[in-house]
Formats: structure tokens, sequence, C-alpha cells
């Protein structure tokens, strides 16, 4: 697992990448949001949008197909 002293560009990657979602993480000066919590955090979110995505997108379907 690397930290953001050993690897900053890439915690930083992963920062824009929650940002991107929405999430404005608080950047601390500690090692607790470590990269690996960061883009754990950044993937579940991800996870979330894309299940909800598919449940609208299944309720959408299903209303059209009794419509018809």
């Amino acid at each position: 697992m690397a930290t953001k002293k050993e690897h900053p560009e890439k915690y930083g990657w992963w920062l824009n990448e929650l940002e991107s979602l929405g999430v404005s993480p608080k950047v601390c000066s500690n090692e607790l949001n470590d990269k690996q919590e960061v883009s754990d955090l950044a993937e579940n979110l991800k996870q979330v949008f894309y299940q909800e995505y598919k449940t609208i997108y299944n309720k959408n379907n299903n209303s059209r197909e009794t419509e018809d």
C-alpha cells in the first residue's frame, strides 16, 4: 500500500477521481487518508452510482413494456 509521501501522483489521481464523482475529500496531513483508502472510496462510489443507474434504467424499461 502506497502512502501520499511515497506516490503523491497516484494519490492526486484518486483525489481527482473522487472530485469527478462529486466528492470533495478533505486533504489531511496525516497518513490515515492514504492512496488505498481514497481509491477504495472512489471505487465504492462508482459501484453505488452504477447500481442506481441500473435500477432506474430497469424501472424505466419495465414501465415502457407495461404501456405497450
